[in-house]
């Protein structure tokens, strides 16, 4: 019992002294690495003010973006990244969302930061280095062991000497692109230079120009601790400048530690290479814009720990292989842009999935009632196919739901009202069908709904209380016809219910009888952040049904209006002048009108007009 208890006493004075010694000591920075910050920030512009803190009365270590060790005020950090905002597009996933940097830094990086011997994270993204090369000296940062060069506007020749950073664990210097397609000027003849990285952890080099870098793939291989590798738009070429050539497919690849791997918008022939197939660790796979052909494999799949496949825009064809249904892991998976076809037997045993893309796709079979056995599903995208038949009730059994795209298709049915039971719902697409009878007063219930488009259909009415979707941005209900030759089936008669959505950008009403509803300009003015007006052929007319000749000096409330379509209708004789008063408006079309008359000098009013459409009218 003696020894036991002074065993006791002993390990509890150990935890003590562990304890009292981890400590924080709040100690300050080292004056030559505060000085070395100082001429950094000299050779920075920064218009926006992101250092103002960066000061020599001010403690470097309470300076913005730097942080210190507690211990010895060593600076060990920088963050310099650019804060970015991203922009949606009315909430469609599959529109690209566009990314604005905020207020970012340029100029040029001063040699000084390799005084800062300490430094193990440096994040200089999403920048305006304005075409200057990335630094060589930043191989000399030898404790580094994160390092964030991506998007900050570098241009030339990637440094070898990053092949020094021996500790680094994540690397990732993707350039800037103007498009999906462009690589950035970065660029890498030789990744040699990378298998000094002995414990890298993560590999970002999307948008450099590798097409040089024949060796690219047996020197990743080298590199057995990999964990993420993301070489999006890199011209790779395994035909044309991998000495494997087709032998790459029998490729023997080493990193069994792999779990995202993205090789999009490259070319690496027409199959996909068997090795990839092999990565039993990986949870993220994304071949997407890769040229691909032909049907998938049934024979090679090794991936059981797969949770995200992106095989989007390939020209892969045949049905759905088991091997693929039998990814029960998977959250999500995107095979849009391709030319599958057949039936969708099975996919119920995607228990998890969260993100289901089928869309641009030769599917031509009923929508199974077997859809609502996803009960997991938040996006569903099935548009753009030859799917025929009704929508399925049951699909309300997916609880869930927020995205549900069926456009472009071949759907014959009424729009089932237990679609509009779904009240996470926020964006609904089924426009391009044969839909018909009238939008299911149930709609009112889908508080949440944002994006709203079932133009080109056969609907015959539209409920008052879709006015209680007040999150409603997007609203498309054009050009519903009864027959493909007939003029619409679909007549308003007053737009009231309108005046409560005050969150919408975009109306589209192409094609709806609108004669008898003549309140709609009244209605529409008190939406005043409407960006986009399209209803043309709507029968509108002023002279009869408004304010008469009053409307010439009506004022309009729409400031943000970019975007107004009345061609079409009967407006007069002369352009309404509260027309002119829109100065943000940037398309204007009042073709086959009833205007007359020379062009009013008004015109001129509309500084930001880039397209104006007047023919058949004066």
């Amino acid at each position: 019992m003696g020894g036991s208890t002074h065993f006791s006493v002993f390990l509890l004075v150990a935890i003590i002294l562990l304890c009292s010694s981890s400590k924080t000591v709040n100690a300050t920075c080292y004056a030559s690495e505060k000085q070395a910050l100082m001429d950094f920030k000299k050779d920075l512009e920064d218009p926006f003010g992101r250092l103002s803190s960066w000061i020599h009365d001010v403690d470097c270590c309470k300076w913005e973006g730097v942080v210190c060790s507690n211990r010895s005020g060593r600076v060990i950090q920088l963050h310099l990244q650019s804060p970015v905002r991203v922009i949606g597009y009315f909430g469609v996933p599959e529109f690209q969302d566009e990314i604005v940097v905020e207020s970012p830094l340029s100029g040029k990086i001063s040699h000084s930061l390799k005084n800062l011997t300490h430094l193990r994270y440096l994040d200089l993204s999403q920048n305006n280095f304005s075409g200057i090369p990335i630094p060589s000296f930043f191989g000399s940062l030898r404790s580094l062991r994160y390092l964030n060069l991506s998007r900050a506007g570098f241009q030339g020749m990637v440094p070898y000497q990053l092949g020094n950073l021996s500790s680094l664990r994540t690397l990732s210097i993707g350039g800037q692109s103007s498009s999906l397609r462009d690589v950035s000027d970065l660029q890498v003849d030789n990744l040699q230079w990378l298998a000094g990285l002995s414990n890298l952890e993560r590999l970002g080099m999307s948008r450099v120009n590798l097409s040089t870098a024949s060796n690219w793939l047996e020197v990743i291989n080298t590199i057995p601790s990999l964990v993420e590798i993301h070489l999006s738009s890199c011209q790779l070429d395994l035909i044309s400048h991998h000495h494997h050539g087709r032998d790459a497919f029998v490729f023997h690849a080493n990193f069994s530690s792999l779990t995202v791997l993205d090789l999009s918008r490259n070319f690496f022939g027409h199959l996909i290479p068997r090795w990839i197939f092999g990565l039993t660790a990986l949870a993220s796979l994304d071949l997407s814009e890769n040229w691909f052909e032909g049907p998938l494999p049934r024979d090679l799949w090794n991936l059981t720990s797969l949770k995200h496949l992106d095989l989007s825009t390939n020209q892969l064809n045949g049905s759905l292989p088991d091997e693929l249904i039998h990814l029960n892991n998977l959250i999500s998976l995107n095979l849009r842009w391709n030319q599958f076809e057949g039936f969708l037997e099975g996919i119920w045993n995607w228990s998890s999935l969260a993100s289901l893309d089928l869309s641009v796709n030769n599917f031509a079979t009923f929508l199974p009632s077997q859809l609502s056995t996803l009960t997991a599903l938040i996006s569903l995208n099935l548009g753009a196919n030859q799917f025929r038949g009704s929508i399925p009730s049951s699909i309300a059994n997916i609880s869930n739901l927020q995205h549900l795209d069926l456009s472009f298709n071949n759907l014959n049915s009424s729009l089932p009202s237990e679609v509009f039971t779904l009240k996470d719902l926020i964006t609904l697409g089924a426009s391009r069908n044969h839909l018909n009878g009238p939008i299911p007063s149930t709609v009112g219930n889908c508080t949440k709904l944002e994006h709203l488009a079932l133009s080109h259909n056969a609907l015959s009415s539209i409920p008052s209380n879709l006015g209680r979707c007040t999150k409603l941005k997007y609203v498309s209900l054009g050009r519903q016809y009864s027959s493909l030759s007939d003029a619409s089936a679909l007549q308003v008669d007053n737009l009231q219910w309108m005046v409560g959505l005050s969150n919408l950008e975009h109306l589209d009403m192409s094609g709806v009888n609108l004669s008898t509803a003549s309140n709609w300009l009244e209605v529409i003015n008190m939406i005043p952040s409407l960006v986009e007006i399209y209803l043309s052929y709507c029968q509108l007319d002023l002279i009869s049904h408004h304010l008469g000749r009053d409307t010439f000096v009506f004022h309009a409330n729409f400031s943000s209006l970019t975007v107004l379509d009345l061609s079409g209708n009967f407006l007069g004789y002369v352009i309404p002048r509260w027309i002119f008063g829109l100065s943000a408006l940037a398309s204007l079309d009042l073709s086959f009108t009833s205007f007359e008359g020379p062009l009013p000098r008004d015109l001129r009013n509309l500084t930001s007009l880039k397209l104006l459409d007047l023919s058949s009218t004066i």
